[in-house]
């Protein structure tokens, strides 16, 4: 079936478009949480020192903690959650740390997701002192394997 006015099509949209009401997108300010740690200041860095209650090598949904490993450690003022990030207890040469060890941890606490964590900057345990984090609250990267070679780089036959 022909339309009897095929011109005014267009201008039925036009108008549709108009008289249709704003669409806003929705703002959610208080739902949008950041996987990137509030600025770490080394300037408000404290060291605790305390025992190790328990060590938490990998985290799962159900813990409700930071990605990485953590220490909860006793100190004098209570429990505190030692963030150490994901490669701290398992590199070559990683932080060996147990449950019932003296350790003194170096670093800032923060809220973060609505959890007060102690981003951890150095532990010192055993006399030994692991680098964690860098000044700016990034986690180092694991040094490199000594005394392994890749057999590219021997040279060789193909």
């Amino acid at each position: 079936m022909k339309s009897r006015f095929p011109a005014f099509g267009p201008f039925v949209v036009l108008a549709l478009c108009l008289l249709a009401p704003p669409i806003h997108a929705q703002t959610a300010e208080g739902t949008i949480s950041s996987v990137v740690p509030p600025k770490y200041d080394v300037t408000q860095e404290v060291t605790l020192t305390g025992t190790v209650s328990s060590v938490v090598k990998n985290t799962t949904p159900e813990t409700q903690m930071l990605g990485g490993s953590h220490l909860i450690v006793e100190t004098t003022s209570g429990k505190i959650d030692a963030s150490l990030g994901g490669y701290a207890l398992k590199a070559e040469g990683a932080l060996s740390v147990s449950p019932g060890q003296q350790v003194q941890v170096t670093g800032v606490m923060k809220t973060i997701r609505d959890q007060q964590v102690f981003v951890t900057r150095l532990v010192q345990v055993n006399g030994r002192i692991f680098k964690i984090r860098n000044e700016h609250g990034f986690v180092l990267a694991p040094e490199p394997r000594k005394g392994v070679t890749r057999p590219e780089a021997k040279g060789g036959q193909l």
